[in-house]
């Protein structure tokens, strides 16, 4: 018995190995493109090599769970179409003795991706912005950092949520020379463009209102002057930031430990933000903390749902799981993107919605594994 499971474990893992590899490369042709823009700009190789060698712990704990469906996929398919599980059966082996190498190996890589996501991908992560942005090539629109106050020269600037370079509900404090509020901004929307010669952003807001306090009682905001507006420009200068060279963590960026730190003390990671706010941000964390750990479950889930698919394949047919387990691939993550998108709204549960794929396949994958004959 053990002689088969040493061959069915190395089959799987040469198989998660080519598919790694491949996966892999693929998923790096954006950062690959990238770096060319890098080298054209004169980044020295030793700080390209390490920013690309920062982002491969990221890169990681996408490949590896689909590496271990399409690795579990090739594997029991060629044992159904070979004979060879029928073999192993009548050699009086159970299911469960032949495929527990494979599961072992899936639950193994679930703890090797936990690991990725938890501590080394984030960590990854912010060390590739730092590096950034010691050689100016961070994205000015990363400065802006979601879920707390970032300061430029005599400005305060907060948003709530920020995809690519358009931003949603801003608030931006515009001080003197003392730190006093001069004037306060308020908008739904904006969008950010970029003048790298001359490193500045130029921010357009939407839907805005502006509010002057009163000088002899600056506190007092019913005796300020609030103009409304459908559009407001400004530009902001953000060379100050990148000399400084001391991005803050967002949330992405941050590791297990400082998110679960987070949700407990949310006025601690984030100051100076109004308590709905702060609550905002805290079930942000939240959905980031059991994203992480829904993902890392991807591989045992994938490997219970690849076995019983695997076997289905026929002779004539000896692909037919591939599709299929790249479809579930997809459900997968777009129950997680879903949940993602929904962290704005508390009362449908979104770091709930994340352990619907994860449960589901883990259970289906049991029943239809105990139906191979």
């Amino acid at each position: 018995m053990q002689t088969v499971q040493r061959y069915i474990l190395r089959d799987f893992l040469v198989n998660f190995g080519m598919a790694l590899a491949v996966i892999t490369m693929v998923l790096y042709l954006g950062a690959i493109m990238r770096g060319l823009d890098y080298v054209a700009r004169g980044v020295p190789g030793l700080k390209l090599l390490q920013i690309f060698t920062l982002n491969v712990p990221y890169i990681l704990s996408f490949s590896i769970p689909i590496s271990t469906v399409v690795g579990t996929l090739l594997l029991f398919g060629r044992l159904s179409i070979d004979g060879e599980f029928t073999a192993m059966r009548s050699g009086g082996l159970s299911t469960w003795q032949i495929i527990s190498p494979v599961v072992f190996a899936g639950a193994a890589l679930s703890i090797l991706c936990l690991v990725l996501q938890y501590e080394i991908s984030p960590e990854s992560r912010f060390a590739r912005k730092k590096a950034l942005m010691t050689l100016s090539e961070l994205d000015p629109v990363d400065l802006l950092d979601e879920g707390r106050f970032v300061r430029f020269p005599n400005l305060e600037i907060y948003i709530t949520d920020k995809e690519d370079h358009f931003l949603q509900d801003v608030e931006i404090y515009q001080l003197n020379d003392d730190g006093e509020t001069i004037q306060t901004i308020r908008a739904n929307t904006g969008e950010v463009k970029l003048y790298e010669e001359q490193k500045l952003m130029r921010v357009s807001l939407d839907t805005v209102q502006v509010q002057y306090p009163d000088r002899e009682a600056p506190e007092d905001l019913t005796r300020a002057r609030v103009i409304d507006m459908q559009t407001y420009d400004f530009n902001i200068d953000y060379r100050e930031m990148l000399r400084n060279n001391a991005p803050t963590r967002a949330i992405k960026d941050m590791r297990g430990s400082m998110l679960v730190d987070a949700i407990r003390n949310p006025e601690v990671y984030f100051p100076k933000v109004d308590p709905r706010r702060q609550e905002r941000n805290r079930m942000k964390a939240l959905v980031e903390f059991h994203k992480r750990v829904g993902m890392s479950m991807a591989c045992l889930s994938f490997t219970l749902m690849g076995i019983p698919l695997g076997m289905t394949s026929h002779r004539k047919e000896s692909h037919s799981g591939i599709p299929i387990g790249l479809g579930m691939v997809i459900i997968f993550y777009t129950f997680i993107e879903v949940a993602s998108s929904l962290r704005d709204v508390p009362s449908l549960f979104p770091d709930y919605i994340i352990w619907i794929p994860v449960i589901v396949s883990q259970i289906v994958g049991y029943l239809l594994i105990r139906r191979i004959p």
